[in-house]
Order: structure tokens, then sequence, then C-alpha cells
């Protein structure tokens, strides 16, 4: 329905439904909205809602975490004026200065690329492979170290690309281009992170299985991990059983992620994980496996610890696992 515009949506559900939403997140960052577009969009809102009946007024998915505090604010004044939702108390409870300023504080991201970070940052959502390198080494030329570009720079970046692709505003090809220039960006920084000390996230080994040669998924998938700050090694494709066992126990990651693009290929998956139990290596790895042609029912029914569709959900889930 993300397509239906907001005044059809309205007209045909707002006396049946109580709708929540309304404001796309990407209206509320400067980098994928004018301040032009920010107001003619409230402006067109408002009237194609009036009078307010069973509308909760709300941010489409999440708040970015590049939105611009100013514009959230803005909204809630909007909302507070132009509301007309049937609530006793009204829809708004506005902040006073002191709370406002509190607010702004909190959400002022040290993780969020700060205005020194901001070219960085921008390179790796437009996927500028050329400017980035050109802007990392400025920023290192100017003392600051390889690990704040990485995290306040790049890495916040390469989150909202994952968000992104997970709500469907992005697709492979702007995600490739992200990661390619991520790729770019590293390696002007990794001579200065091997001096640095790097606070990995955990360690994932990946492989295609044995009899599959498709790596693009698989390189996406690795590409973002290691964007977000995981320990990733990249077995390949092709890779026997015998290989991926081989490498859990020198290795010793956390996290084992297996990809098959045909279904050929998959019974594969199980032959691995059957062959680590064989080992006593299954109780020290999560598996994790992904491709085209699985599901998460296969994955329960092979014995992994979870199924990743996507690079971003795989991210997600990666972190799930280390935090159990």
């Amino acid at each position: 329905m993300t397509k239906v515009k907001i005044e059809e949506y309205y007209k045909r559900w707002g006396d049946r439904l109580t709708i929540f939403g309304g404001i796309p997140q990407s209206l509320l960052s400067e980098g994928t909205a004018t301040e032009e577009d920010f107001n003619g969009y409230l402006d067109h809102f408002f009237k194609a809602i009036a009078p307010g009946r069973r509308i909760i007024v709300g941010i489409a998915d999440t708040t970015p975490p590049n939105a611009k505090f100013d514009r959230l604010r803005r909204l809630g004044e909007r909302v507070e004026k132009e509301g007309r939702l049937p609530l006793k108390a009204g829809g708004v409870r506005p902040l006073g200065d002191a709370e406002l300023k509190g607010a702004a504080k909190r959400v002022s991201p040290e993780g969020v690329a700060d205005l020194i970070f901001k070219p960085v940052h921008e390179d790796v959502l437009s996927g500028n492979q050329e400017e980035i390198r050109i802007h990392v080494q400025d920023l290192l030329n100017k003392g600051i170290s390889a690990k704040d570009i990485l995290n306040r720079g790049m890495l916040t970046a390469m989150e909202v690309i994952g968000g992104r692709f997970r709500d469907g505003t992005v697709f492979i090809p702007e995600v490739l281009l992200s990661a390619r220039a991520m790729n770019e960006a590293l390696t002007v920084l990794e001579p200065y992170l091997a001096r640095e000390k790097k606070d990995a996230s955990g360690k994932i080994l990946v492989g295609t299985v044995r009899g599959d040669l498709h790596d693009i998924g698989k390189n996406m998938v690795i590409t973002m991990l290691r964007g977000v700050g995981f320990d990733v090694v990249d077995l390949g494709i092709n890779v026997p059983v015998e290989e991926f066992v081989r490498r859990v126990k020198e290795e010793r990651p956390q996290i084992l992620g297996m990809s098959a693009l045909l279904t050929t290929t998959m019974p594969e998956m199980k032959k691995v994980i059957d062959a680590l139990s064989a080992d006593g290596l299954r109780e020290k790895v999560k598996v994790i496996v992904g491709g085209a042609p699985v599901n998460e029912k296969y994955a329960r029914d092979i014995g992994a610890d979870g199924y990743g569709p996507d690079a971003g959900s795989t991210i997600d889930l990666a972190r799930e696992l280390l935090s159990r």
C-alpha cells in the first residue's frame, strides 16, 4: 500500500481503520529532502487528512539516524497547530525550551555523521567511489583518527543504507554502489586502522557451498557486515564441507554464514551442519544460511540458527545471535 497516495488511502479506509504514519522518513533528512520538500509535503498532508479522524500522525518505519532534529520539532508544532485529532487532551504535548534542549542533546548523534564527517557519510550514501578516497585522506591529514572516520562517517551511512534496503527504499544496485564506496575508503584506512586498536563486533566466516559459483549476494553481505564493524573472513565460492569444518576449527568464529543460489547445492548446507556436529563444533558456532532458494522453514529443517533473506536482515540476525 505504500504506493497509494495518502489522500486516497485515507478516503478509502479512514472511516473503518485507525491509520498510523503519513510522514516518510526520507522527509527528515537534508540529504533526501529539501526544506521546500519538507514544508510542501506537510502542507499537502494536513489538507489530505482533514479533519483528522482515526489517524495517528507518525514517521513511517523509523526515524533515520541522520534526521534533522529541527524538522522533528517543527513537525510536532504543525501537528499541535493543525492537527484535528478527536482527543480530549489533543495529540501533542509540546516540550518546553529546557526539554527541547535536552532532547536535542540526546539525539545529537555521537554515532551519526558529525559535520566534519558529513562528506564521507554522503559519499557512502551516494556510492561516490572517487570522492570518498579524497575526503577520507583529507580527514586523515587533519589528524582525525581512522577509527572515528570509520565509525562516525562510514558505518553510520551503511546503517542507513541497510535500513533503506530493508524497507524497500533502495535496491541491490544502490547497496552495491555504497558497498564499493565503502571498500574504496577502506583501502585508504586499512594501514591506519592496523595501527589502532579495533573493537570488532564479532567474527564471522562466510562462504558459498560446494558446487555453487555465485558470489554477488555473498560479497554484498560481507561488505555490509564489515561495514558495521564485524570481523569477516571470506571463504570464497565452491567451498567443500571439509573446508568449512577446518576453517571453523582454525578461526573459531562466533558465526558461520553459508550461501547457496541453486536448489541443487542447498543440501550442502545440511552436510556442513552435520559435519560440525560430528566434530563437536556445532555448539561452539552459530549458523546462518541464505540465498535465493533458501527460506526460513528450510533453515529450521536443517538445524541452522537463522535465515538471512538479505544483507540488512543478516546484520540484525548476527547481532541478535551474538547477544544470546
